[in-house]
């Protein structure tokens, strides 16, 4: 019973608890913690269908003792999470120890409907507005705002119909990382976003460690895995006559899925 009662307070406090970082679903965000745990790391057991992908940046020993860790994230569902759920510390284990990492995952999408209504709004000066008139428009905009709000909710689409045409696959996510690379160096962000993309695509498959740069050191170097960051490395030191053609693209994310279909994960 005190166990259900603890579980049930630490969720109520991580649901009131307001985010320290909000990030667009899909693109990389950014967090530095500090704690006494000397290892701080994504879960093993991450991949593309996993609501957040998660890395260690940087790590920086502290004069107090302690370790700061930048993680970055990319989060696939709109929400508020507990950073912690995709994390491990020493040995593997459950990062329940942290406090707790609240981070909102938002949309660009619009909202359903406004929250707030105004009823009245000031007439022209050349009309007079007596106290009946403005009985008539007050009740007039009662009665005629509920049903426009009630129009539009009527053919927003359902949640579901929005997430599954929304979702975005393996190709959609690495496909614009690629096209900007094929025209200008990526930013240190773009760069960080495609090698965890790729990192998360390949682990499995090619055994990839928990080691981030020792993974993309050896994803770099395998045959079909690391084709993506060796163009990107061409690219870059290629002359302007030389940038690559679409269908070169297409060649590179032919592994990712096809542009007509769903990426495999």
């Amino acid at each position: 019973m005190v166990s259900s009662l603890s579980i049930l307070l630490s969720v109520v406090m991580i649901a009131q608890a307001t985010p320290a970082v909000s990030s667009v679903r899909g693109i990389t965000g950014r967090i530095r913690i500090e704690t006494d745990q000397s290892i701080v790391q994504g879960r093993p057991d991450l991949d593309l269908d996993s609501p957040l992908l998660v890395r260690v940046a940087a790590i920086e020993p502290l004069e107090n003792g302690r370790t700061a860790f930048d993680l970055e994230f990319i989060g696939m569902d709109v929400g508020v999470f507990d950073l912690r759920d995709v994390l491990v510390v020493a040995g593997g284990q459950s990062a329940d120890s942290l406090q707790p990492i609240p981070i909102e995952i938002l949309s660009k999408l619009g909202e359903d409907a406004p929250t707030d209504v105004y009823l009245a709004t000031s007439p022209p000066n050349d009309i007079p507005v007596g106290y009946w008139t403005v009985l008539f428009v007050l009740a007039f905009a009662w009665i005629l705002v509920p049903l426009i709000v009630l129009a539009r909710r009527m053919h927003q689409p359902t949640p579901e119909e929005e997430s599954h045409e929304d979702a975005p696959t393996v190709l959609d996510r690495i496909r614009p990382l690629v096209e900007a690379a094929s025209q200008r160096q990526l930013s240190i962000s773009e760069q960080g976003q495609l090698e965890l993309l790729l990192y998360a695509h390949w682990q499995e498959a090619l055994g990839l460690g928990d080691d981030r740069a020792e993974a993309i050191r050896s994803l770099r170097i395998h045959k079909d895995g690391g084709r993506i960051l060796r163009a990107v490395e061409e690219w870059l030191h290629a002359p302007d006559q030389s940038k690559p053609k679409d269908s070169d693209i297409d060649a590179l994310l032919l592994p990712y899925g096809s542009s007509q279909g769903k990426g495999t994960a």
